[in-house]
Formats: structure tokens, C-alpha cells, sequence
């Protein structure tokens, strides 16, 4: 099997189509400058051999393999290699004598793989390249990583390309096939160990369901004899009662219909004597209706004299009061005349009309007068008010003057007492600026001091952190462990109440004697015996049922032992009588695969061991089932059983084989095993509690000290924050204090200015005398016209009041003469108004007097009506009165008939009430027969009306209902009852037969899958062991190729779990020791870069040595080494390519020139990489 060929498209950087072809041996190298895309060849074949890593590709996802552009050439959308195979010598599993393996990734993610253009599964790949030493994690790639890799602290490097030599993994891959198997198994044996638990239980509940049927039959059968007699008896006793009801109702039914024919007879006549009576009583009524006709009239007529009479008094009463207001206006006509008399002379003594003219003609010339006066008195005013304002803007000017004068003086004395402040303020400042800035300097020490604080507070919080997080961790794995052991101790505690129910479940009639009837058997033989755990099964096998046996020392006792199995009717039983051992096979049996008689496996006591001699010393454990076969022909003429795994031959031509059943002593065994497993667990489980627990009392204490430290540093923090606000503070006192000062600074200077301003505003005194001889020249004029104004307001008052004076007599005048004659109107309207009042109230006098005679001739007249019609009343009503006792005396019969009738009828609706009252208990009665004889019908299928020949039994009434309750309620008590429960109990013990068939068949393949996994650890370890040892050697031997004299060292190195208990060889620590050229034996961190190198690459060789690959990639190997130990490499390579193909990937120039062909790589267009096939001599061109 031979790589022959690698074609590449879109991969990386190879955008064009690119097929590289190799030789089937020899060396191939790969040369050119650093970037040009090399190591892209190998990555290609990593790829196409099913890569899943993009990180081993050198990319962080897959789809980066795809060819991503240049600035040149677009992007492209797939990626694909292939590789072909030479597979004439038929390595590969496949028909095809060459194989191409294809794979192509898309941009969209989404990818294919193709096996001779056939589209496959990763899968598939994988299975036809198993263990031919391709693919993409195996030692036929080696590279820089690698080198480093294999020789790391990481030992799991290192053991997988052992395992890989050894072939091992297939043999994981089916042990871990197995491991899965054996999980589901062991689930499904937990399942159907539940579902055993439940149906056992079930078989239990319709166990006890069928006692409970029993005791249900017989309350049944108790309850039916006793309520059937019951009824009976009752329904007999309400038959009676409905017979005698009925008789009642009959009676009661005909003395009704007699009361309801005489009470007819009476209604007849009843009705006959109304016809008789009917026309006296409508002459009675009619009389009566006449009577009230007339008492209604005469009350009418005696209503309207009532009403005449008040109409009368209502007359008379207004025509007084209109005679009153007659006499009230004349006597105020009397009253107005006098006044009017008087107001007449009072104008004839005012005067005329020409003495009013003269005396307005001489008011009017005064008023003249008086307005010349007013009018020079304003011109006076006028000019007051000018002096006035001329002397104010005077003295005005002359106190701005003094006053300009004196604020000078004053701001010049107040700017010197404010500059003098303002120095000291100044001063004052100073010094708040220079404390405050001290205090900065302080406060900012101390913050540096808390800051250095803070971080040795915050390295004591992370360690602490550190300490906690490394505590949960460890409380989150003892968790876990927690879990799980309790979980493992669950199951195994399980498993151990399974074997043992299943063990529990010998031989009824055995287990029965041997609880039973201790006095004479002396227990169950698989109580008394063990196996060695690998034999037990052939040992159950050898002896079958004998294992339920029951150990019987004395045959004397077989006859009473006997008779109790018969009378307790418990099965059948099989008796060991030890104290008759038979006599044991003497012979010696030999020949291959012989392990030895099945006795010399069991053990037991003495007495019991004896016996068995006898029966197992025929019985040979053999290895094979060859070996029985042939052992068997040998020793045919002797009563022998040969045992092996796989079948049991007898001498006498029988062979029994098939899967072994889990036996008692298998099942004893694994009890064991179990019980063991779970002290180890409950062991464990004890101690992770106790780890626990200090676990959390440590977390909780570094908590604390935690929540300290938090709160230490939180302390600081808010020293630093107040430092800050202190500094902040301070910087604003600062600041505030060189604001203020800058202030006052600029106050001063302008306070400066402004006295020397206020100097020179004071001039000399001229000025000011100027203005007070203007002030003074204004206050003269100003009194004089002020004197003058007083003299013509004098005179001006006194002519006004002259004319005042005489405009008020003409005033007074005028307005007497205006009232008086409003008064003589007034009073003329009022005589007329008071005149036509009186004619009114006359005239009105006269009509009511007209009115009260007509009222009082109505009156009379009514009155006569009145006396008539009562006379005509009283002869009415002696009329009616002679009708009504005629009427009254026939009538008195009728009343006497309507009475009888009356008590005929009361006395039928009593007996009415009593026939309705024996209806509803007739009804009530038949109801009850129904409700019985449905009852009875329902609960015993009993027809009382015909009951047949029932069983009565003899009662008590009292004694019976209450026997009759307790059976019902006993009966209540037993729940609900499945009379086919034997059916279904019947069922459920097949059904359990059954499931304890799926867990024995279940127990059986466990029982394989453990013995397969065991099987298969056997032959890993033993192969991984000898491909160790070989792997050793051929290290040494390649070791001391590179080294001359070298010497190697590998050792297996034990790894342990967390019990202490060493793990499997299959995952120790491989340690490797080398000695180089001249130097001593160490360990492999002692060696140089070269060294390191070439022991990496010898242990390379070592292992492919074991188990050679087709190919072999060396993605720049040679990079550390110097030329010696290039040309020692080489010669190693060289020696190696006589069987396998190498594609050397290098820089080197001894590496090209020992190479057999050689491929250049070149990116003549940026980005894009192709092969160039170029001589040997140009190869060191591409070399850097």
C-alpha cells in the first residue's frame, strides 16, 4: 500500500488545480521560501484524511481552507483534495486495487467526503483506514509540535502514538463498545429491577386481594341468608298493612259520597225556597234603595242652606268694611283741604315774579366781579409757582454744591477705612491659602498611605478569593463525588436486595424445612457451600438442583420429615443425606488443559465437604471444550463429567452447552463482591461527608475573613474618598482665598483712584458764594409776590362769600315756591283719587244689599224643600221596614238548611283530610314495598312477590339490624373487592415469571459483557507490554545511530486514583531517560534544542520501526539540528526509505541534496502558490 498521487484545488493558497505525484520509496522533498505555502502540502494531507481540528490546520474554523482571494483572483467557493492509493496488495479493506479518498468543504460550512467518487461518511473513511497506519492523528505526520509533543510533560502524548504502534485502539474502541453495552444493560437491569420490585409487590397486593374475596364471601354469604329473611318478613308485614289501608279507604269513601248526597238534598231546596222569596226580597231591595235615594237628597238640600247662610254673612261683612274706608276718605278729604288752604296763602306772601328778576340781575353783575378777582389772583398763583420753582433749583444747586463738597470728604475717609480692611483682609487670606495648601500636602500623604494599604489588602483579598474559589471547587467535587457515591451506593444496595430476593426464591418446600424444621435438617446446601468466584458458575452447572438441597445428618428423620411436607402441602424437596458420603473418584486424571477436580474449588464444613467429594471429585474443570472432548474419549469407561467454559462433556456421550444461568453461588458471590464494593463506598462516602464538612467550616471561616478584609478595604476606600473630598475642599479654600484676594487687590487700586479722584474735585470757595447770592436774590423775590397773593386771596374770599350769600336767598326762594305748588298738585290728585272712592264703595254698599235679600229669599225656600222630603222619607222607610220582617220570617228555613249544609260539608272535608291522609301512607307503604323489592332484586337477584325456596334462618329483630349493620360496614371496610381477582393474580405471577426471565437473561449478558471487557483488557495490556518492550529496544537502537554510545531508558510509571489505588497499566506514565554522547544518564528537560530534537525524532523512529506507515510526512524536522547531526538524520531517513515513502518539508541545503525528487513551491503571483519542478543543483535557490 503506497500514497501514489495528491491532487489539490482551492485548498489554502493553492487556487489552481495542482497534482503532485510521488514515488512509491525514497525521499521527496519540499523546498521553498518561508510563506510561499510548504506546510499548506501537508496540511492537505491531514485534511483529506479527515482533520476535524481547524486549529491543527493553522485556522479557526474550516471554512478558512478555502482559498480566500488576492488581490488578483477573486475568492473561490469550495475547497477540495484528494489523495490516491495503491492498494494492489489489498492493505485497505476495499475491492479496489486504487483508492481515492476525496473531501470538499463549501463556504456555506457544509462539506462531503468521497471514496472513489462514491459519496461516503467521515465514518466510512475512518473504518478503511483503520489501523493501516494513515490518517490524520497518526505518527506518519510528523512536525515541529510533534517533536515537542512527544517528549512534554504531557505524558497522554506520548501513550497514544504507543497505543496507536501497539494497535490498541481497536481493541478500546470495542471495549468501549462494550463498556456502552454493559451501561445499557445495567440500566435495563435497573429498569426491569424496578419493574421486578413493582410486579412482586403487585403478586403480594392480589394476594392479600384474594383473602380479602374470601372474607368478602362469606360477610357476603352471612348478609344475604339474614337480609333475604329480614325482607321477607317485612314485605309480608307491609302487605298486610296496604290490605287494611285499602279497607279503610273503602269505608271512609262511601260515608263521604252519603254526607255529599244529603248536603244535595238540602241545596235543592235551598234553591227552591229563593224562588219562592225572590219577589218579596226585590220589593225589599227596592224599598231600601228608595230610602237611601231620599236621605241623599235631603242631605243635598240641607247642604245648600248651609252654604246660602255663609254667602249671607261673607255680604254682609263687605258691605261694613266699604262703609268703613267710605268714612276713612272723607275724613282725609277734610285733612287735604285744610293744607291746601294754607300752602295758597304762603306763596301770596313769597312775592311776585318781577322782584325775583331784579334780584337775579344784581347776583349776576357780582358774579362778573368776582371772576376779574379770580382771574388776577391766578396770574399772582402763576408766578409764585415760577419764584418758587427759581428759588428751589437755587437752593438746590447750592446744597449740591456743599453736598458734593462733603461726600467727597466722606468717600474719601470711608475709601481709607475700606483700604485699611482690605490690607488686613488681604493679610488674613494669605495665611488660610498657605494652611490650606499644607493641608493638601497632609491629606495627600495620607491617601498614599491608604493606597499602599489598600493593595496589600486587596493581594490579602485575592489570595483569600483564590483559597475560596479553590475551596468551592473542591466542595463542588466533593459535591459531585458525594453524589455520585450515593448514587453508586443506591445502586449497588440494590442490586444486593435483588440477588438476595432472587436468592430468597429457592425451593419453597426446602426453604420451608429449613425454617421450618431446624430440629432436623441442618440448612440449605448453598448456604454451607462457596465457590471461587471464576468457577462458581461451572460449580452451579455441575450441581443444578442439588443446591436447593435440604443437609439432612440423619436418615431417621426422613419419615418425619416426610409427612410434614405431606400435611403442610408445600412441594416437593431434596434431601442431602450427608452422614452417607458416596466414595470419591481415586483416579488421577491428566493431559492439556486439565485445571483440576471441581472439589478442589469449593469449600465447606467437613461433614458437608465429604459428601460432596463424592459427587464433585467426578466432575474435571478443563480449559477448553477440545480438551473435554479428548479427555472424554480417554476416560470413557469411567463415570466422569469434564467442565469447561464453553460446554460439559459426560464419558457417556453427553454434551450440555448454552449461556450459563447467574446460579446461588454466582449470585452468593457477587453478593459479596457487592457487599464489599458497598463498605468501600459507604467508606468513601463517610470520609467525603467528613471532607466535606471541614470543607464548608473552612470556606465559611475564610468567608469571614473575606467579608474582614472586604471591609477593611471598603474602610480605606472611604478614607481615600474622604481624603478626596478633604483635598477637594481645601483646593476650593485655595482657590476661593486667591479669588478673594485678586478682588481685593483690584478694590484697592480702585479705592486709590478714587481719592486721588475726590482730591482733585475740590476747587475754591467762589462757586459756592455764587450760588448762595442766587438763592438768596430768589428767596426776595419769592416772599414779595407771595405777600401780593395773600392780599387778593383776602379780598377775592370776602367777594365770594358776597355772592354766595346772595345766591342762596334767590335759591331759597325759588325752591320754597317750587315745593309748595308739588304740594298743591299732590294734594289736588289725592281729593280726586279719594272722591272716586267713596262713589265706589257706595255703589258696591248698594249691590250687596241687593245681593243678601235674593240669598235669604233662596233659603226660605230650601227650607220648605227640606221639610217635604223628610216627610216623604219617614213614609218610605216604614214602608221598607214592613217589607224586610216578611222577607226575614221566610227566610229563616233556608238559614237552618244552610247550616246542615254547612256541617255536611265540614264533616266531608274531615273525612276528606283522613282519606287523603290513608292515600299518602297507603302511597308511603307501596313506596317502601318498591324500594324493597328493588333493594332485593338488585343486592340478591330475589323476586319477592315469588321468592322460591329461600333459606330463612331464625332473628331477633333488634339483634338482626344491628347484625345487618356490622356485616355492611365489615363489608364497607374491605374497600372495593375484585371477585376476579384470581384471574388477574394468576396473570401477574406469569407476568412476574416473566420478568424474572428478563432479568436473569439480563444478568447473563452483563454477566458476558464483563467477561468480554475482561477478555479485551487482557489482550490490550498484554500487546501494549510487548509492543512497549519492542518499542524500547528499537529506541535504543536508533538512539545510538544519532548518538554515538548513546544509551535510553523507558519505564512504565504506575498512575494512582484517588483511593491510592494503582490505575490500569494501559493509562501509566511512560518516563524516558536518555544519555547522550559523553554525558550522563538524566532526564529529557536536561537536553539542548538539538538534543531534544533528535531523541524526539529517534523515539519517532522507534515507534514507526514497530509498525511502519506507507508514508511519512517531516513538516521541517531538521530545523534545529546542525550539519552533523543533519547528516546523522539523513542517514536515518535513508536507511527508512528502502520500505517507506518520506515527504521531507525543508530549509535545508544536506536535506535537498540526499533528497531522491524534489518539488519546489513558488508564488509567482502573490498569494497563489504552484509547484515547480526544478534540478537538484537550483534546489538551495528557494532556501532562506
Amino acid at each position: 500500500m503506497q500514497i501514489t498521487k495528491l491532487k489539490i484545488f482551492g485548498f489554502k493558497s493553492f487556487a489552481q488545480r495542482t497534482e503532485i505525484n510521488f514515488p512509491t520509496k525514497g525521499l521527496t522533498a519540499v523546498v521553498g521560501p518561508n510563506g510561499c505555502g510548504k506546510s499548506n502540502i501537508t496540511d492537505a494531507i491531514r485534511w483529506v484524511l479527515g482533520e476535524q481540528k481547524a486549529a491543527l490546520l493553522r485556522m479557526s474554523k474550516m471554512q478558512d481552507v478555502i482559498f480566500s482571494g488576492t488581490e488578483e483572483r477573486a475568492a473561490m467557493s469550495l475547497a477540495e483534495v484528494s489523495i490516491v492509493i495503491d492498494n494492489s496488495d489489498g492493505t485497505l479493506a476495499s475491492e479496489y486495487s486504487e483508492v481515492i479518498v476525496t473531501r470538499r468543504v463549501h463556504r456555506d460550512g457544509s462539506g462531503e467526503y468521497l471514496i472513489n467518487n462514491q459519496e461516503c461518511r467521515l465514518r466510512d473513511v475512518h473504518a478503511l483506514l483503520f489501523d493501516s497506519g494513515l490518517g490524520s492523528s497518526t505518527y506518519s505526520q510528523m512536525n515541529a509540535d510533534m517533536i515537542k509533543a512527544v517528549l512534554s510533560d504531557k505524558a497522554d502524548d506520548r501513550r497514544v502514538l504507543f497505543e496507536e504502534a501497539a494497535g490498541v485502539s481497536k481493541y478500546r474502541q470495542q471495549r468501549k463498545e462494550a463498556v456502552r453495552q454493559m451501561e445499557r444493560v445495567q440500566m435495563d437491569m435497573a429498569r426491569v429491577e424496578d419493574n421486578l420490585r413493582a410486579t412482586r409487590r403487585s403478586v403480594r397486593q392480589y394476594e392479600t386481594q384474594a383473602e380479602k374475596v374470601d372474607e368478602y364471601k362469606k360477610l357476603t354469604k352471612r348478609l344475604r341468608e339474614l337480609d333475604l329473611s329480614v325482607s321477607i318478613d317485612k314485605f309480608e308485614d307491609h302487605k298486610e298493612g296496604l290490605n287494611t289501608l285499602d279497607t279503610s279507604s273503602r269505608r271512609m269513601e262511601h260515608e263521604v259520597e252519603t254526607a255529599k248526597t244529603r248536603a244535595t238534598e238540602l241545596q235543592t231546596k235551598i234553591e227552591e225556597k229563593k224562588l219562592d222569596i225572590s219577589e218579596d226580597e226585590n220589593a225589599y231591595r227596592e224599598l231600601e234603595r228608595e230610602v237611601q235615594a231620599a236621605t241623599i237628597e235631603l242631605n243635598n238640600l240641607n247642604n245648600d242652606i248651609v252654604r246660602l247662610k255663609d254667602s249671607i254673612s261673607a255680604t254682609e261683612a263687605a258691605s261694613a268694611k266699604a262703609q268703613d274706608e267710605i268714612e276713612r276718605s272723607e275724613q282725609k278729604v277734610g285733612e287735604l283741604t285744610a293744607e291746601k288752604e294754607r300752602l295758597e296763602k304762603e306763596n301770596e306772601a313769597l312775592g311776585n315774579d318781577s322782584e325775583m328778576d331784579e334780584m337775579s340781575a344784581i347776583l349776576e353783575r357780582e358774579r362778573e366781579t368776582l371772576q376779574v378777582m379770580r382771574d388776577k389772583l391766578d396770574d399772582l398763583r402763576t408766578r409764585s409757582r415760577e419764584l418758587s420753582n427759581e428759588r428751589l433749583q437755587a437752593a438746590n444747586a447750592l446744597n449740591a454744591l456743599r453736598s458734593r463738597f462733603e461726600r467727597a470728604d466722606a468717600e474719601t475717609d470711608m475709601l481709607q477705612s475700606n483700604l485699611d480692611g482690605w490690607n488686613s483682609e488681604l493679610e488674613t487670606l494669605r495665611t488660610q491659602r498657605d494652611e490650606a495648601l499644607r493641608a493638601v500636602e497632609d491629606i495627600q500623604q495620607g491617601m498614599d498611605t491608604a493606597r499602599t494599604e489598600i493593595e496589600n489588602l486587596e493581594e490579602q483579598k485575592s489570595v483569600r478569593e483564590e483559597r475560596i474559589e479553590s475551596l468551592r471547587s473542591e466542595q463542588s467535587e466533593l459535591t459531585a463525588r458525594i453524589a455520585e457515591l450515593r448514587n453508586e451506593e443506591a445502586r449497588l444496595q440494590s442490586r444486593i436486595d435483588v440477588l438476595e430476593s432472587v436468592a430468597s426464591e429457592g425451593s419453597d418446600a426446602s426453604r420451608w424445612l429449613a425454617e421450618n424444621k431446624s430440629n432436623l435438617t441442618q440448612g440449605l446446601l448453598s448456604e454451607r457451600i462457596s465457590a471461587t468466584p471464576e468457577y462458581a458458575h461451572l460449580v452451579e452447572t455441575a450441581l443444578g438442583d442439588i443446591l436447593d438441597s435440604v443437609i439432612v445428618d440423619n436418615a431417621g428423620s426422613l419419615g418425619e420429615i416426610v409427612a410434614s411436607l405431606k400435611n403442610e402441602n408445600v412441594g416437593q424437596a431434596l434431601m442431602a443425606l450427608t452422614a452417607k458420603p458416596r466414595p470419591a473418584f481415586a483416579g488421577n486424571i491428566e493431559g492439556n488443559g486439565v485445571i483440576g477436580p471441581m472439589a478442589n474449588f469449593v469449600t465447606a464444613d467437613e461433614p458437608t465437604m465429604a459428601w460432596l467429594r463424592g459427587i464433585l471429585s467426578r466432575y474435571i474443570l478443563v480449559e477448553s471444550l477440545d480438551a473435554a472432548l479428548e479427555l472424554a474419549e480417554r476416560y470413557g469407561n469411567d463415570d466422569l463429567c469434564f467442565v469447561s467454559p464453553d460446554a460439559t462433556v459426560r464419558t457417556a456421550g453427553l454434551v450440555s452447552t448454552g449461556t450459563p444461568t447467574a446460579g446461588t453461588l454466582s449470585r452468593k458471590n457477587e453478593i459479596e463482591s457487592a457487599q464489599q464494593a458497598l463498605a468501600c463506598v459507604q467508606g468513601e462516602l463517610s470520609q467525603k461527608l467528613s471532607d466535606e464538612e471541614r470543607v464548608q467550616d473552612t470556606l465559611a471561616e475564610e468567608t469571614q475573613m473575606l467579608e474582614s478584609l472586604v471591609d477593611d478595604i471598603r474602610e480605606k476606600q472611604n478614607s481615600l474618598h474622604g481624603g478626596d473630598a478633604a483635598i477637594a475642599i481645601q483646593k476650593n479654600t485655595v482657590a476661593s482665598c486667591e479669588s478673594r484676594m485678586a478682588t481685593l487687590d483690584a478694590n484697592c487700586n480702585s479705592a486709590r483712584a478714587r481719592i486721588d479722584e475726590a482730591a482733585q474735585r475740590k476747587n475754591s470757595d467762589a462757586e459756592l458764594a455764587e450760588a448762595a447770592q442766587a438763592a438768596e436774590r430768589a428767596e426776595g423775590e419769592y416772599d414779595r409776590v407771595n405777600d401780593e397773593l395773600g392780599e387778593q386771596e383776602q379780598l377775592f374770599r370776602d367777594k365770594d362769600e358776597e355772592v354766595r350769600e346772595l345766591e342762596r336767598s334767590v335759591l331759597d326762594k325759588n325752591a320754597k315756591l317750587a315745593q309748595n305748588t308739588s304740594r298743591l298738585k299732590d294734594i289736588a290728585d289725592q281729593m280726586d283719587f279719594l272722591g272716586n272712592t267713596i262713589v265706589n264703595r257706595k255703589d258696591e254698599i248698594a249691590k250687596n244689599a241687593e245681593a243678601m235679600d235674593k240669598l235669604r229669599s233662596d233659603s226660605e225656600g230650601i227650607a220648605d224643600q227640606v221639610q217635604a222630603k223628610d216627610s216623604a222619607l219617614r213614609e218610605i222607610e216604614s214602608r221598607r221596614d214592613l217589607a224586610r220582617e216578611k222577607y226575614e220570617l221566610v227566610s229563616g228555613d233556608i238559614d237552618e238548611w244552610q247550616k246542615e249544609v254547612n256541617s255536611l260539608r265540614d264533616d266531608m272535608i274531615e273525612k276528606m283530610h283522613d282519606l287523603n291522609d290513608i292515600v299518602r301512607r297507603r302511597e308511603a307503604l307501596q313506596a317502601n314495598v318498591d324500594r324493597l323489592k328493588e333493594r332485593i332484586l338488585t343486592d340478591w337477584e330475589v323476586n319477592l312477590e315469588e321468592p322460591g325456596d329461600i333459606e330463612r334462618v331464625e332473628y331477633s329483630q333488634p339483634e338482626a339490624d344491628r347484625e345487618i349493620r356490622e356485616l355492611r360496614v365489615k363489608i364497607k371496610e374491605l374497600g372495593p373487592i375484585n371477585v376476579n381477582v384470581m384471574e388477574d393474580y394468576e396473570d401477574e405471577k406469569k407476568r412476574l415469571e416473566e420478568v424474572e426471565k428478563q432479568f436473569d437473561d439480563l444478568d447473563r449478558a452483563r454477566a458476558s459483557l464483563d467477561r468480554t471487557i475482561t477478555k479485551l483488557d487482557d489482550i490490550a495490556r498484554k500487546r501494549y507490554l510487548e509492543t512497549f518492550e519492542r518499542i524500547q529496544k528499537n529506541f535504543q537502537f536508533v538512539f545510538s545511530k544519532l548518538f554515538l554510545n548513546g544509551e535510553t531508558k523507558m519505564s512504565l510509571v504506575e498512575k494512582l486514583d484517588e483511593n491510592g489505588k494503582p490505575l490500569d497499566i494501559l493509562d501509566a506514565d511512560i518516563e524516558i531517560n536518555v544519555r547522550p554522547t559523553g554525558k550522563k544518564m538524566r532526564g529529557i528537560k536536561a537536553l539542548s534544542g538539538g538534543e531534544h530534537a533528535l531523541t524526539a525524532t529517534a523515539l519517532l523512529f522507534a515507534i514507526y520501526m514497530e509498525k511502519p506507515s506507507p508514508y511519512c510526512v517531516l513538516d521541517e524536522v531538521d530545523g534545529p539540528l546542525d550539519d552533523a547531526n543533519v547528516g546523522r538524520f539523513m542517514a536515518l531517513l535513508r536507511e527508512f526509505s528502502k520500505q517507506t515513502l518520506f515527504i521531507v518539508v525543508t530549509h535545508n541545503k544536506r536535506t535537498m541534496a540526499e533528497a531522491d525528487m524534489l518539488y519546489g513551491v513558488t508564488q509567482e503571483i502573490k498569494g497563489i502558490s504552484r509547484i515547480a519542478s526544478v534540478q537538484l543543483a537550483d534546489a538551495t535557490k528557494f532556501a532562506i
